[in-house]
C-alpha cells in the first residue's frame, strides 16, 4: 500500500468521478483508476462500486476510506511536528466552531496568525455532533463551542471565557433606562429567537422555564444577525450573548440591557481528542491558548482593553527570511 493511494481514494470520494479525482490529484484517469485497483487486490476487497461510472464506495470501501483518511492525517501530523520543531510550522488548521463563537473567533485567529504566520485557518461553522464526528475523525484540528451540560465524550477541553445573554431592545423606550431587566419580563415583549434547534434556544427556554413562563416569539431564525437586523427596525426584541456587541460595536437604533433572575452564564472554550502523539496544530493553539490565559492576555482581548495584556514574548511576529 502506498500513501498515493489513499490520497486518490480520498479524491474520488470527494469528487465522485474520476475524471475530476484525476485531475485535482495531476494524474491520468487510467493511473488514478489502476492505483484504486491495486489497493483492491492488495486488500482482497471490492472498494469501488462500479457501473458505467462511479457509483460510490462499498461498506468495505467506506471503512478503507475511514482508515485511509486517519493515515493521511497522521502523515500530515508527522510533517507538521517535524516543522513545529524548528519554530517553522506550516500548513494549516482546521477549526470546527459553534456559530456563536464567530465574533471571538478573529481575535483568537490574530494570536494565532502572530505565533504562527505560516499557518493558514480554516473554519466551519457547524453543530456539536458535527463537530465531534469531525475531530474523532480528523477533519478538525480542534472546535470551539459550549462545555458543561453538553455531552462531549472522550473529548478533552480547555476553558476560555464565560458568556452571558444579554436583551437586545429598540431605542423605544421599552425598559426606560434601566439597566437590567428579568427573563420573565423579556417573555412578553414581543421577540425573535433563535431557531428551537439550536443550543443557544435550548439555554434560552430553560432560563424561561425556571421563571415559570414560556415566550411566543413572532419569528425564528438560525441567523442571529438576522434577529439584529430586525430589532435595528424597531418592532421586535431579541436575546443574544452579550460579546456579540462588545466585538461587532453597538447595533444602530438599539439598545443591550442585562437578563436576571436568573442570570444565564455558560462557559466557552477548545476542545479536542485527546491522542498519543498529539496533532501538531492541535497542540499549538492549546499550548497558545494556555499561555494567552496565564498572562492575561484572552482577558484583555474579551474585556476590550486595548492596549493591555501584552501579548506573550514568544508570539510576536517572526521576522520573514532573507531571499
Amino acid at each position: 500500500m502506498f500513501l498515493r493511494q489513499f490520497q486518490y481514494l480520498a479524491t474520488l470520494a470527494e469528487e465522485k468521478n474520476f475524471g475530476r479525482a484525476a485531475a485535482r490529484c495531476n494524474v491520468s484517469q487510467p493511473s488514478l483508476s489502476s492505483a484504486v485497483k491495486q489497493l483492491e487486490q492488495e486488500l482482497g476487497i471490492p472498494i469501488v462500486l462500479r457501473h458505467q461510472r462511479f457509483s460510490g464506495l462499498t461498506e468495505e470501501g467506506k471503512r478503507v476510506l475511514e482508515w485511509g483518511n486517519r493515515i493521511l492525517a497522521d502523515r500530515d501530523a508527522l510533517l507538521m511536528e517535524l516543522a513545529l520543531m524548528h519554530r517553522n510550522l506550516e500548513g494549516r488548521i482546521r477549526i470546527g466552531a459553534m456559530p456563536m463563537s464567530s465574533p471571538v473567533l478573529p481575535m483568537i485567529d490574530r494570536l494565532f496568525f502572530m505565533r504562527y504566520p505560516g499557518v493558514q485557518i480554516e473554519t466551519h461553522f457547524i453543530g456539536l455532533d458535527k463537530m465531534i464526528d469531525g475531530l474523532t475523525n480528523s477533519h478538525f484540528d480542534i472546535g470551539v463551542t459550549y462545555l458543561g451540560e453538553q455531552p462531549l465524550g472522550r473529548l478533552k477541553t480547555l476553558p476560555l471565557y464565560d458568556e452571558e445573554f444579554a436583551l437586545l431592545i429598540p431605542d423605544r423606550g421599552w425598559a426606560e433606562n434601566r439597566a437590567a431587566m428579568t427573563w420573565a419580563e423579556a417573555a412578553g415583549l414581543p421577540l425573535c429567537l433563535l431557531s428551537p434547534s439550536t443550543h443557544e434556544r435550548q439555554v434560552m427556554n430553560k432560563a424561561f422555564t425556571k421563571c415559570g413562563t414560556t415566550p411566543k416569539p413572532r419569528l425564528e431564525s438560525e441567523s442571529i444577525l438576522n434577529l439584529v437586523f430586525h430589532v435595528m427596525q424597531g418592532d421586535l426584541a431579541t436575546i443574544i450573548p452579550n460579546h456579540f456587541q462588545h466585538f461587532i460595536g453597538p447595533f444602530p437604533r438599539t439598545h443591550l440591557i442585562a437578563l436576571e433572575k436568573p442570570q444565564v452564564v455558560q462557559k466557552v472554550g477548545l476542545v479536542w481528542v485527546d491522542s498519543t502523539p498529539m496533532r501538531p496544530m492541535t497542540n499549538a493553539m492549546i499550548e497558545l491558548m494556555k499561555e494567552a490565559l496565564a498572562s492575561g492576555t484572552l482577558a484583555d482581548h474579551l474585556s476590550g482593553k486595548s492596549g493591555k495584556g501584552a501579548l506573550p514574548a514568544a508570539a510576536v511576529p517572526l521576522k520573514a527570511k532573507a531571499g
